[in-house]
C-alpha cells in the first residue's frame, strides 16, 4: 500500500506568512525549468512551495520523499502515483507497469510516463520534496533522466537541504535552472515584523524587531520561537539574551534535525571550528586534526549545515550564529576548549589576522600573546572600533601591568575617554605618570607628549576648552615629528577648541589642515573625522549645501577605502541624518539613524543615544504617539544609566522637552528644570546654545517668561558674536513665540522677520518649525503687516512655504491645534465650512480663546488659571459660548472647534 500523505499536496500550516516577493519569483519560473529550493532545516522550503502550488491553475504532482525512497522501485511507484492522480489518471499504462512490475528499470518507467504526458493538454509541475533524503546513485540517475528528457510543459521542482548531485551545470548554462537559497528564504526584517505583528499579543518596537532579525539572521524557527515564548514586553530582553546565548528549545530542534544525522568526524570538525567567526580549510584542519579541511567545509555547506560561503571562490565560510552557538555547546571539556583557542590564535597570526588572534589568545588566557598583540596592534584596534576586545584584554591584564607600559596606559585612557568615563581616564594617566617618573624616567620622557595630547582630548570632551587648548599646544611642543598620530590628535583638539569657543573660521582652517595632512599619510579615519568636523562647522554657519557636500566627501572616503564598519562611519551617518532632518526628510533621517545603529550596536547599546534621539524626533514629527513614547523610554533609560558628552545630552534633552510639551507634561519639565545645570555664561557653540534653549523652553512651559526672555537674549547675543547662523535662526523663532505668548506683537513680528531673513539665504527648514502650530499664527500675522513693516516678496514666499509645512505637522493626539488669534479667526469666518449662525452671532475674542482652550483639552480650572481670572468668570464665558455655538456640552464644542480648525488646516 502507498501512503496517501506522500503523494498528496500538503496543507499549508495555519497562519502561514504570505511571502509575495518569493511567490512572484516562483510565478515567473518557466515550465521547462528546474526550480531548485535549497536551504538548511527550518527555512520554510516546503511551506513556500506548498503555498505556490495551491495557487496553480495547472496540475501539480507532489512527492514527499523519505529515506525509504532510496529504493528505486518505491521511488518510481510514488512518482508515478502522484503524477497519475494529479493529471486525472493521465498515465494509466505507466501506473499498470509499476503495479505489475515493482522493480522495473527506473529509466524505462520514466520514459513510459513522459510518453503518456506528451498527450497532456495542460502544463504539469512535479515536486520532489526533501530530496536530501536521497543518497542512492540509481535514484539520482532516474531524476537526472527525468530532468533531461521531460517534454515542454513538464517542469520539476526540488526542495532540499543540500545541493543534489544531479549535474545541474548544463541546465544552469541553458537558463533552465531557477535557484532559491537560504539567503533568499531568510525572513527580511519587514517579514519578521509582519510575522510578529500577527503572533504577538502586543506591538514590538521596530528596534527590537531589528535586534531579533540581526540575532536570528532571518532563520524562521528563531523568530517563531520568539513569538511563542514571549508573552509581554517585559520578556523581550530575556528572550533576546537567551537567543544570543543559545535558546534551549532551538538547541533541541537543531539536535534532532541536524546533529543526529551527522557522522562523528564531521560532527567533531563542525563543533571545533564553531568557536571561529569564520573558517577556511587551514583553520579547519588545525582545529579538527583532520585532513582535507577545505573539502570537508564544502561538503558541509552543500549538505545545508548552516555554513555559508563568504567569497566567490568558496575558500572562507561562516556558521549561522544560532547554529554556531548550538555547536559550541558540544564542547564541554575545558582543557580541550583552551587548546582549541590557543591553536586558533596561532593560526590566525599565521594568516595575518591579529584581531582574531587576540580574541582567541584572550580566551586561551595566554598572557604573553595578549601583551604582544596589544603592543603591536592596539592603536589599530582602537581606530577600528574594537572596543570590547580591547577592554576585555586590558581588564584581564590588570591595572598594575597597564601603568608600567605607557602605550597600554594611553590605550586604556582612550577607551575610558570614549566611554565618557573621564575620571577613570585621568586616574589611569596619573597613576602611570607617577610610576613611570619614579621607576622608568626614560620611558616617561618618550611618552610625555603623548600623555599631554591625551589630556587635551579628555579636557575638550569634558568641556574644559581653554585647558584643552593649553594641553594640545604643550603636546605639539613635546612631541617629536615622527609621532604623527599624537600630533594629529593635538591638532584636532586645537580645531575643536576653536569651534567650541565660537571661532568658526579658525576652526575650519585647522580642520582643513588636518584633513590635508592625514590624507597625505593615508590616515583615512582621521581625515574623515576632520571632514565631519568641517561639516558641523558649516552647519553652524547655516551653510547646509556646503555641509552636505562635506558629509558626502567623508562618506565617499570611507566607502572607497572599505571602512564602512568603523566608528567614524557612525558619525558620518549621524551627520547625514541631522542634515536630512533639517531638510524634513523624515524617512531618510530614520534610515541614516538605523545605519548608524548597525555600526554602533556591536559596541553596546549605550552608544546608540544619538540614533535613539533622532528616531524620537522623527516619531514625534510623524505624530506617532506609541512610537514616540517607545523611543522616549529608551532615551531616558540611557540617560539615567550612562554618562555622555554635553552635546549628546543637550540634543536628547531637546527632543524630550518637545515630547513633554506635546503631551503637556509640565511635571516632567519642572523636574528637569530643577535638576539642570545653569546655562553657560558664554554659550559659544551649538551644544551650549541647544542646552540654553532647553532651559528657555522649560521656562516658557512653566510660565516663567521673564526668565526665559533673559536667557534667550544672552543666547542670541553670543550667537551673533560668534556667527552661529543656525542658532541665530532657532533663537529668533523661539523669541518670536515667547513674545507672542506675552502678547507683545511687534517684538514677535520683528524676531520672525529676522528668522525669515536668515531662511531666505539658507536651506534650514526644521529649525524654523521647532515651535509647531504657533508658527502659523505668527507668520500669518507677519503677512498682514503693511507699509514699512510689510514683508518683501522673497520673505512672503518663504513665510507661505513654512505655513504649509507647519500645517502638515501632525499632533501626537491626532487632532489639530492652532492658536486662535484674530488673523486665524478672520480666516475661519471667511471659510465656507463655518456655520451661518457664527457669522450672525460672532464670538468675542475672549470666547474664541476659551474655545481654543477647550479644544486643547484644558479643564475649566486650568483655563481660569491660564487667563488669570476666577473660575466663575470662565463658566460665564462657556455658557455664552455654548449658546452662540448651539452646542450642548464640551464634546460637541470640541467637535465643532475641530471642524473650524480644519477649514484653515491643509491636510498632510
Amino acid at each position: 500500500m502507498l501512503l496517501a500523505s506522500k503523494y498528496s499536496l500538503p496543507d499549508c500550516p495555519e497562519h502561514t506568512l504570505q511571502r509575495p516577493r518569493l511567490l512572484s519569483l516562483l510565478e515567473q519560473s518557466q515550465s521547462d525549468q528546474l526550480l531548485l529550493v535549497t536551504a538548511p532545516a527550518g527555512y520554510g522550503k516546503t511551506t513556500l512551495v506548498t503555498s505556490w502550488a495551491t495557487e496553480q491553475d495547472n496540475p501539480v504532482a507532489w512527492v514527499s520523499l523519505d529515506s525509504g525512497d532510496n529504493e528505486p522501485g518505491q521511488f518510481c511507484r510514488y512518482l508515478v502515483e502522484s503524477v497519475h492522480r494529479a493529471t486525472g489518471n493521465g498515465v494509466p499504462e505507466t501506473s499498470s507497469i509499476v503495479s505489475a512490475q515493482p522493480n522495473s528499470d527506473p529509466s524505462l518507467v520514466i520514459s513510459q510516463m513522459l510518453a503518456e504526458l506528451r498527450q497532456l493538454p495542460s502544463e504539469l509541475r512535479i515536486v520532489l520534496d526533501d530530496y536530501h533524503q536521497i543518497d542512492n546513485p540509481v535514484v539520482h540517475d532516474a531524476t537526472r533522466f527525468l530532468l533531461r528528457h521531460a517534454p515542454a510543459g513538464i517542469g520539476v521542482v526540488i526542495t532540499s537541504r543540500s545541493q543534489p548531485p544531479l549535474g545541474l551545470g548544463a541546465l544552469r548554462l541553458q537558463g533552465r535552472l531557477l535557484e532559491l537559497t537560504a539567503e533568499d528564504l531568510a525572513l527580511t526584517q519587514e517579514e519578521t515584523e509582519q510575522l510578529l505583528a500577527r503572533r504577538l499579543p502586543f506591538t514590538l518596537g521596530s528596534d527590537r524587531v531589528a535586534q531579533l532579525h540581526q540575532l536570528s539572521e532571518g532563520w524562521p524557527p528563531a523568530v517563531q520561537m520568539f513569538a511563542l515564548s514571549v508573552r509581554n514586553q517585559e520578556e523581550v530582553d530575556r528572550y533576546l539574551g537567551e537567543l544570543e546565548q543559545g535558546h534551549g528549545h532551538i538547541l533541541d530542534y537543531l539536535a534532532e534535525e541536524v546533529l543526529e544525522r551527522l557522522d562523528p568526524e564531521l560532527r567533531q570538525l563542525l563543533a571545533r571550528t564553531s568557536i571561529l567567526t569564520r573558517v577556511n580549510g587551514l583553520l579547519a584542519e588545525r582545529l579538527s586534526g583532520q585532513s582535507g579541511g577545505q573539502q570537508q567545509l564544502e561538503t558541509a555547506a552543500s549538505r545545508g549545515l548552516f555554513l555559508q560561503a563568504q567569497d566567490s571562490s568558496r575558500q572562507w565560510f561562516r556558521f549561522h550564529p544560532v547554529f554556531a552557538r548550538f555547536l559550541q555547546r558540544q564542547l564541554s571539556d575545558g582543557d580541550e576548549l583552551n587548546r582549541l583557542h590557543q591553536t586558533a590564535s596561532d593560526t590566525w597570526q599565521e594568516l595575518k589576522q591579529p584581531l582574531e588572534a587576540l580574541r582567541h589568545a584572550l580566551l586561551a588566557e595566554d598572557r604573553e600573546r595578549v601583551h604582544q598583540l596589544l603592543a603591536e596592534q592596539g592603536e589599530r584596534f582602537l581606530r577600528e572600533g574594537q572596543f570590547r576586545v580591547l577592554n576585555d584584554s586590558l581588564s584581564w591584564l590588570g591595572e598594575e601591568q597597564i601603568k608600567r607600559y605607557a602605550p597600554f596606559a594611553l590605550l586604556a585612557a582612550r577607551l575610558a575617554r570614549d566611554n565618557f568615563d573621564y575620571e577613570q581616564c585621568s586616574k589611569l594617566l596619573a597613576s602611570s605618570e607617577s610610576w613611570l617618573q619614579r621607576q622608568d624616567p626614560q620611558q616617561w620622557q618618550a611618552y610625555e607628549g603623548a600623555f599631554a595630547a591625551m589630556r587635551a582630548q579628555v579636557s575638550v570632551s569634558r568641556g574644559q576648552t581653554l585647558k584643552a587648548k593649553e594641553y594640545a599646544q604643550e603636546a605639539l611642543e613635546l612631541l617629536p615629528p615622527d609621532q604623527d598620530n599624537e600630533r594629529i590628535a593635538a591638532q584636532l583638539v586645537i580645531g575643536e577648541t576653536s569651534f567650541c569657543l565660537g571661532e568658526l573660521d579658525q576652526a575650519m582652517h585647522h580642520m582643513e589642515a588636518v584633513e590635508k595632512a592625514t590624507l597625505a599619510r593615508q590616515d583615512i579615519p582621521n581625515a574623515a573625522w576632520a571632514l565631519c568636523q568641517q561639516t558641523e562647522i558649516a552647519f553652524a554657519n547655516g551653510l547646509l549645501k556646503k555641509a552636505a557636500a562635506l558629509q558626502a566627501r567623508a562618506q565617499q572616503l570611507v566607502e572607497e577605502h572599505h571602512l564602512v564598519g568603523l566608528p567614524i562611519s557612525e558619525f558620518i551617518y549621524r551627520l547625514k541624518g541631522q542634515l536630512q532632518w533639517e531638510a524634513c526628510d523624515l524617512d531618510g533621517a530614520a534610515e541614516s539613524a538605523r545605519r548608524g545603529m548597525q555600526i554602533n550596536r556591536k559596541v553596546g547599546e549605550r552608544w546608540l543615544l544619538p540614533e535613539y534621539t533622532l528616531l524620537l524626533k522623527v516619531a514625534l514629527a510623524r505624530g506617532d504617539k506609541d512610537e514616540t513614547l517607545e523611543w522616549l523610554e529608551r532615551v531616558e533609560h540611557l540617560l539615567a544609566g550612562e554618562k555622555y558628552h554635553r552635546d549628546w545630552v543637550a540634543n536628547a534633552d531637546a527632543a524630550r522637552m518637545r515630547v513633554w510639551q506635546a503631551l503637556e507634561n509640565t511635571e516632567a519639565i519642572a523636574s528637569w528644570q530643577e535638576q539642570a545645570e545653569p546655562v553657560a555664561d558664554r554659550p559659544a557653540n551649538h551644544f551650549e546654545q541647544c542646552y540654553g534653549r532647553n532651559h528657555v523652553r522649560a521656562l516658557i512651559s512653566l510660565h516663567r517668561w521673564s526668565d526665559a526672555n533673559r536667557v534667550l537674549g544672552r543666547l542670541q547675543q553670543v550667537a551673533e558674536e560668534c556667527g552661529l547662523i543656525t542658532d541665530q535662526l532657532r533663537n529668533c523663532v523661539l523669541a518670536a513665540h515667547l513674545a507672542w505668548l506675552r502678547e507683545r506683537r511687534q517684538p514677535a513680528l520683528q524676531n520672525m522677520r529676522a528668522a525669515l531673513t536668515i531662511l531666505k539665504d539658507s536651506d534650514l527648514i526644521a529649525s524654523a518649525l521647532q515651535i509647531g502650530k504657533p508658527l502659523i499664527v505668527i507668520l500669518k500675522a507677519a503677512l498682514e503687516e503693511t507699509g514699512a513693516d510689510a514683508l518683501d516678496e522673497a520673505l512672503q514666499e518663504k513665510a507661505h512655504q513654512l505655513i504649509k509645512l507647519a500645517q502638515q505637522q501632525p499632533e501626537l493626539g491626532g487632532g489639530i491645534r492652532i492658536e486662535l488669534d484674530e488673523t486665524i479667526v478672520r480666516e475661519i469666518l471667511a471659510s465656507d465650512a463655518v456655520p451661518d449662525f457664527l457669522r450672525h452671532s460672532p464670538l468675542t475674542p475672549r470666547e474664541w480663546q476659551v474655545l481654543n482652550a477647550i479644544h486643547s483639552g484644558l479643564s475649566n480650572e486650568r483655563i481660569a488659571r491660564h487667563f488669570k481670572v476666577a473660575p466663575s468668570t470662565i463658566k460665564t464665558h462657556i455658557r455664552s459660548l455654548y449658546q452662540k455655538l448651539d452646542v450642548k456640552d464640551r464634546q460637541q464644542a470640541i467637535a465643532l472647534a475641530e471642524q473650524l480648525l480644519r477649514s484653515v488646516q491643509d491636510k498632510p
